[in-house]
């Protein structure tokens, strides 16, 4: 998880982590992304994964409206798909503050 974790926070200064639930969720301009332990390996959830591109097409759907999570089973795996883990980091967090920025306008505007 400390990996996974690492990759989040290096996204910037203002990556802000909360636990709740009892899993670490993490902040940016809003909810970023999650991380959930489970019996076979980790995954990481995006709360905004329905707006993600999904270029690499790693995001799983599975039952959710929203979410998108990408799901991994060994250390090895999550070292082998870093790069593309980091993209999708980066374009959530950008998306975040894009929404956050838009909601600033509307805001400035009434």
């Amino acid at each position: 998880m400390s990996v996974l974790r690492n990759m989040v926070l290096d996204i910037g200064p203002h990556v802000q982590e909360k636990i709740s639930y009892k899993i670490p969720f993490f902040y940016f301009h809003g909810p970023l992304c999650y991380l959930s332990p489970t019996f076979d390996g980790i995954y990481i959830g995006f709360v905004r994964g329905h707006q993600l591109s999904n270029e690499h097409g790693l995001l799983e759907k599975k039952d959710r409206k929203f979410v998108r999570s990408i799901h991994f089973y060994s250390l090895a795996e999550l070292e082998e798909r870093e790069e593309q883990i980091r993209q999708i980091l980066n374009e959530a967090a950008i998306l975040n503050e894009y929404h956050f920025q838009q909601k600033k306008k509307k805001k400035q505007t009434k």
